[in-house]
């Protein structure tokens, strides 16, 4: 028989050391924590779009499909752009110079 006392303790238990770890996890540890959890999400989500190519089941046309992948490729453009470093601006200072 099950010590549901037990279980409840130890289940309590792993969720305080889970949420002291994250307390504790450096933002290199965070952003692969993070990372790694949202990409599968969104790889899940975009491999089900191949549920749609059925056409026994759905009917589209070319236009909406390159509509639909178009949209999709924006939006990883954007999101990717936001990784790139950005250069320092260029801050000389004014001059009237020869006039």
């Amino acid at each position: 028989m099950y010590d549901v006392e037990n279980i409840t303790a130890d289940a309590e238990e792993n969720m305080n050391e889970e949420s002291n770890a994250k307390e504790n996890e450096t933002r290199a540890e965070k952003f692969i924590r993070l990372g790694e959890f949202r990409m599968n999400k969104a790889m899940d989500a975009i491999a089900r779009l191949e549920n749609l190519s059925n056409r026994s089941s759905y009917e589209y046309s070319q236009e909406q499909v390159d509509a639909m992948f178009g949209a999709l490729e924006n939006q990883i453009a954007d999101i990717k752009a936001k990784f790139v470093p950005r250069k320092a601006e260029n801050k000389s200072a004014f001059s009237f110079g020869n006039m």
